[in-house]
């Protein structure tokens, strides 16, 4: 037998280099991408509890007129869940105003965050339609994506009418710190 066998080999500096460079690459690549992870996949809040919110609008459902939307903010302490989504936008996520709309006869409320970075966006009275100053998306009064960088819709929110002509009721959630 050789005296030295491969159970015995010692470990040479090109063997402990390779090593120790492959640990510190691995630290590296996960210091750098469990932050990132944590960014783009942000954890959902195990305890929160859907609730029905109630917002007065500045005029009456029925008053409201083909084409036009009213805007609406979560009263403090809740924010409203998105029913649907896309791109950065997810059922269940928290957003804190929103829009109705009348087109074509058909009531709807939407989010007011931006399906591609979450901005808040704006209506343009001139235009007639909605606008994310951020990356100039622009957005019908149905949600459906007029002009991008958005690829998504904007996102729906689960409503009803209110108890007074000019109340909805928005699933929604409480939040604290």
């Amino acid at each position: 037998m050789s005296p030295t066998s491969d159970t015995n080999k010692a470990t040479t500096r090109r063997t402990f280099l390779g090593w120790w460079l492959g640990a510190v690459l691995t630290a590296t690549v996960v210091t750098v991408v469990a932050p990132l992870g944590v960014y783009l996949y942000p954890p959902r809040n195990p305890k929160q509890v859907k609730e029905k919110v109630r917002v007065a609008l500045d005029g009456s459902l029925s008053s409201l007129q083909e084409g036009s939307v009213s805007r609406f903010d979560a009263p403090p302490g809740t924010a409203f869940l998105m029913a649907d989504g896309g791109e950065n936008n997810s059922p269940g996520d928290p957003t804190f105003a929103g829009y109705v709309t009348r087109d074509q006869g058909q009531l709807r409320a939407f989010a007011i965050t931006c399906p591609h970075l979450g901005c808040s966006y704006a209506y343009d009275d001139g235009k007639k339609h909605f606008v994310c100053p951020c990356h100039g998306s622009e957005f019908a009064l149905d949600g459906r994506v007029l002009h991008g960088p958005a690829t998504s819709p904007l996102s729906h929110l689960t409503w009803q009418a209110g108890p007074n002509g000019n109340d909805i009721v928005v699933d929604g959630t409480s939040i604290s710190d």
